[in-house]
C-alpha cells in the first residue's frame, strides 16, 4: 500500500540541500529532480547538515537531501542521527561518485592551511598525510565553502582577478579544480577510485504513514526493549525466513542507555517484506519503518 504522501510521483515544492550551490548534495539533488522530470524546483541551501533535517521536518512542501554512507569512511553519523531525531520519512535514494581535486596557490611542501571539509579530509587522508602533513586543517562547513575559503584566501574571487600569493590549499569537488586549473595541485585525491556517496532525500513524515514495499528498499531503525543473549541473531533469523537480503547493517550507541545499542538495518524488498516487518514488531523491541525507497545511480 501507498498513500498520496508516500508516493513516489509527489513532487516536493523545494528541495532542501547542504550549500552552497556547488556542493556533492546540491549534486545529489539536481540529479534526484532530473530524474522525476522536476529540475523547476527551487533548491534552498543550508550551512549544516542538521539544519537539512530541521527545515525539512518543518516544512511540508519540501524535500531534503543528505549524506548518509560513504564507501571509504561508513556512516555520515551527523545525518544518521538526524534522521532518527526528526518525524521524517526516505522517499529516494541517490548513489553519486566522489572525487575530489587539491589546489593551491604554493607548492604542496610550502601549504601552510588545508580548507577541507570533514567528511572530504577522512576520504583523502592519504593525500593530505603524504603530500601536505605540515599543514594546519582549517574544516569548513561543506566542499564548495572549501572553495570559497581558499579564493577569499588567496585575494581572489570566483570570476579569476589575479590572486595574491598566500600559502593556502583545499579540498575541493573535481569540477571546482577543473575550473580553477592553474591552482590545481593534484586531481583525484580521494583515497579510492570508486569513492562513491548514499544520499537520501527526506520529507516530513504523514500521520498515519504508509509504505510501498513493491520499491526497491526498505530502512528500518531498531531499539531493543532489553540486552539479552541471541538478541541480534533472533532479529536476523526473521529476515532470513522470508528470504531478505540486508544491504546494511550497523549498531549504534543508544544515547538514552549507555553501553547499549540500537541498530539501522537497510534490506531489499521482496513478497514478504511487509509480513517480516509485522514479525519484527511482535517481538517487543521498537521498530520503527524509516521509508522504502527507489535508487537512483
Amino acid at each position: 500500500m501507498t498513500t498520496a504522501a508516500s508516493s513516489p510521483t509527489a513532487l516536493p515544492q523545494r528541495m532542501i540541500a547542504l550549500g552552497p550551490e556547488g556542493t556533492y548534495s546540491d549534486a545529489a539533488a539536481r540529479r534526484l529532480l532530473a530524474h522525476l522530470g522536476a529540475p523547476h524546483v527551487p533548491l534552498v541551501y543550508t550551512r549544516t547538515i542538521p539544519e537539512v533535517f530541521d527545515r525539512a521536518e518543518q516544512d511540508p512542501g519540501a524535500w531534503g537531501i543528505t549524506p548518509i554512507e560513504n564507501s571509504d569512511i561508513g556512516t555520515v553519523v551527523q545525518a544518521q542521527d538526524s534522521l532518527v531525531r526528526h518525524a521524517l520519512t526516505v522517499v529516494w535514494e541517490v548513489s553519486l561518485r566522489i572525487r575530489f581535486s587539491a589546489v593551491s596557490r604554493v607548492p604542496a611542501e610550502a601549504v601552510q592551511t588545508l580548507y577541507t571539509h570533514p567528511v572530504a579530509y577522512d576520504q583523502c587522508s592519504q593525500f593530505v598525510a603524504g603530500r601536505l602533513p605540515q599543514a594546519k586543517v582549517a574544516f569548513t562547513e561543506s566542499n564548495a565553502a572549501s572553495g570559497l575559503r581558499f579564493l577569499e584566501a588567496a585575494g581572489s574571487d570566483a570570476a579569476g582577478s589575479e590572486p595574491g600569493v598566500a600559502p593556502v590549499a583545499a579540498i575541493v569537488p573535481e569540477e571546482f579544480g577543473a575550473a580553477h586549473a592553474r591552482w590545481l595541485l593534484q586531481a583525484g585525491v580521494q583515497n579510492f577510485a570508486n569513492n562513491t556517496t548514499r544520499f537520501l532525500a527526506v520529507r516530513r513524515r504523514a500521520a498515519p504513514e504508509a509504505f510501498d514495499y513493491a520499491r526497491r528498499k526498505t530502512a528500518l531503525f531498531i531499539e531493543p526493549s532489553e540486552d539479552r543473549p541471541g538478541l541480534l541473531y533472533r532479529l536476523l533469523s526473521i529476515f532470513n525466513t522470508y528470504g531478505l537480503n540486508l544491504c546494511r547493517l550497523e549498531s549504534r550507541p543508544d544515547r538514552i542507555k549507555p553501553w547499549n545499542y540500537v541498530f539501522f538495518i537497510d534490506f531489499n524488498n521482496a513478497p514478504g517484506s511487509a509480513q517480516c516487518i509485522a514479525d519484527l514488531q511482535r517481538t517487543g523491541h521498537r521498530i520503527t519503518v524509516l521509508g522504502s525507497f527507489d535508487t537512483v545511480e
